[in-house]
């Protein structure tokens, strides 16, 4: 997983599945523990049925992520807004 990537549903899928079946608490880090984290943090939140606004809030400025278009983590934002519907938000 690449913060200046997109991550769409087929490779969000097996993401997915790892945090559903590993044992929980789940530590989640990645080179700065905002971007990627963040990302996968809201996907963890989205499959323990934690609502919209919840999972979102993993991807914020609170735990260091910088939500600007265009920037080197900006493909995170994005993916977040795609994969809202396939997990079932309203977006």
């Amino acid at each position: 997983m690449s913060a200046g990537k997109r991550l769409g549903p087929e490779k969000a899928a097996p993401l997915m599945a790892l945090l559903r079946a590993a044992p929980k608490p789940v530590l989640i880090h990645c080179m700065s523990g905002a971007d990627r984290t963040g990302l996968a943090s809201a996907l963890l939140l989205a499959n323990l049925n934690h609502d919209e606004d919840a999972a979102e809030r993993q991807i914020s400025f609170r735990y260091g992520h910088i939500s600007i278009p265009y920037t080197a983590a900006w493909p995170m934002d994005q993916s977040w807004e795609a994969l809202e519907g396939w997990l079932g938000f309203s977006s």
